[in-house]
Parts: C-alpha cells; structure tokens; sequence
C-alpha cells in the first residue's frame, strides 16, 4: 500500500512540475529576441531607434505617416508627368524656371562733416 501511494505522489508530482514549467514558459518567451515578433504588424516598441514621425505626401493628395531615419516633415513622392494635362504642365514648368529680377538699388549718399564738428569739438569750458 504504501508502494501505491508513495508511486501516486510522484505522478501527482510531475504532473504539478510540468503544468508549472508550461506556465513559466509562457511568461519567459525566448523564442522572440526583438520587437519585430510579426511581420504583418507595427513594430510593438514604445521607442524605435533612430526613428523619427514623417508624413509622406502621395501624388494623389492624399498623405500617410511613417518612421524615417531621418528627421524630415514632409516627402514628396515624385509624381508622372504623362498623366498631367497640358494646364498642369504649364502651370509646373512655370513654377520650375521662376527667375527673381534683379533690380540695382543705386543709393546717394551724402555726407556733410560740418553737421558733426560738435561732436569731437573739445569744450572750451575747464572744471
């Protein structure tokens, strides 16, 4: 009799190791090593390094934001010139070559030293 109960606590015994080895694996998961555990996911990391919030401007108008590398605020993605009309060629190759006129400034200056000899005139007054 003893045999059998001595031979039941340690089925009980391992049946409550095993079921507690199954609940610490599940705390303590080794296999992920990173943040990236999914590939059709976010990245699950409160910060990411090097990272840094851009909006990214579709040619459609319409924007997305991202994680860039570098600091930016905004990005153009390049558009077709094929699929703009002829007004929105126009108007493009006008916003391209814009040139600033240059215009010269020619200011005369006139200079009286007269208006100033009293300023490094020495005053005839001695305390």
């Amino acid at each position: 009799m003893s045999l059998l109960m001595l031979e039941l606590v340690r089925n009980v015994a391992s049946i409550r190791m095993t079921f507690l080895l199954s609940a610490v694996k599940t705390f303590h998961r080794s296999d992920r090593s990173n943040a990236h555990h999914a590939s059709i996911s976010r990245i699950k990391r409160a910060r990411y390094i090097r990272q840094y919030h851009v909006t990214l401007l579709q040619p459609d108008g319409s924007t997305v934001p991202i994680r860039a590398a570098e600091p930016l605020d905004l990005i153009r993605m390049p558009f077709n010139l094929d699929t703009l009309t002829d007004e929105e060629r126009r108007h493009l190759e006008m916003k391209r070559h814009k040139t600033k006129k240059l215009t010269k400034r020619r200011e005369i200056v006139k200079f009286n030293a007269d208006e100033y000899i009293d300023l490094w005139r020495r005053s005839s007054k001695k305390s």
